[in-house]
């Protein structure tokens, strides 16, 4: 048998084998994108006919997040120490939650802009840079919100993991805080795209006609209800959709999402009586910051 003969054969059929796998691979990816460019196209249909505004593109292709676990954080007398030498506040320790009032308040240059805040959340907040801007109470603009995050994705409705900031003047006088400790569990999954969320949310009637879909972030959500009997919580990627519609008595309108089970989280409901009194009050509610902005 002449092997070099033999040898360039089986060569050649490996490279003709590898060139036939590799335009099978290229002509399925081909497809699927042309399959998810078509499900944008019907969307961006039933848009345009219940006259739905939205304000930047919808991302086509999806990407991978996993779930996360977080555990409530008890502070440490070692941890109010270093905070108050390393800066002029007091602070006072309640297990999980911090609460500190500022000796000299600080000064922020503008309280609606999220960046304005950067020095005093990496000065005075533990692990300060891991909170993001969330926005001001409904009726009361001088009680600041912020939220945890994770990989620079928000926790979202979670009263542990969040900071509530007090201004007086434009300048920071007290704040209030809650923490946890996350981390990632199982294997990263492919998330629903935006495009299929808004899909879902028009199936369900959830967005209709002449509604302007305002915002569009992804973050992490849990439907845990009952925090004060938890320690550890489970969140969910999940996309935040705010809509609104200044026609209809409620004009804000806030969805969660789940971004791999394409099912929409109900918010808890409030209960009437003594909680209805306390809405009355200036106290906000710290799982939920009624104004939303967001950088993604």
């Amino acid at each position: 048998m002449d092997w070099n003969r033999t040898k360039t054969i089986l060569i050649l059929t490996f490279l003709v084998f590898n060139i036939f796998l590799a335009s099978d691979l290229f002509k399925k990816q081909t497809e699927l994108s042309e399959i998810e460019q078509q499900k944008q196209v019907t969307i961006e249909d039933q848009l345009k006919n219940l006259n739905v505004t939205y304000e930047k593109n919808l991302p086509i292709q999806s990407e991978k997040m996993s779930f996360i676990s977080g555990d409530v954080h008890e502070f440490t007398e070692k941890e109010e120490k270093t905070l108050e030498e390393g800066t002029s506040q007091d602070i006072t320790l309640d297990e999980e939650k911090l609460v500190s009032t500022l000796k000299k308040p600080f000064p922020i240059s503008d309280p609606t802009e999220p960046s304005a805040y950067s020095i005093f959340l990496e000065t005075y907040v533990y692990e300060g840079g891991k909170y993001q801007y969330y926005g001001p109470a409904e009726n009361n603009p001088n009680i600041v919100y912020f939220v945890e995050t994770f990989e620079d994705r928000p926790i979202y409705s979670q009263e542990s993991g969040m900071l509530i900031v007090t201004l007086e003047d434009d300048k920071v006088i007290s704040y209030t805080q809650t923490y946890l400790s996350l981390q990632k569990i199982g294997k990263e999954r492919k998330i629903d795209p935006a495009s299929e969320t808004i899909g879902l949310l028009l199936n369900q009637q959830d967005i209709g006609l002449n509604d302007e879909v305002e915002d569009m972030s992804i973050g992490y959500y849990t439907t845990v209800a009952n925090e004060d009997e938890r320690d550890t919580f489970v969140f969910v990627p999940t996309w935040h959709v705010v809509v609104s519609n200044k026609k209809k008595d409620d004009p804000v309108d806030n969805y969660y999402v789940n971004a791999i089970e394409k099912t929409v989280f109900s918010e808890p409901e409030e209960d009437s009586g003594n909680e209805q009194d306390e809405k009355d009050t200036d106290q906000p509610d710290p799982s939920k910051p009624k104004s939303i902005t967001s950088d993604k």
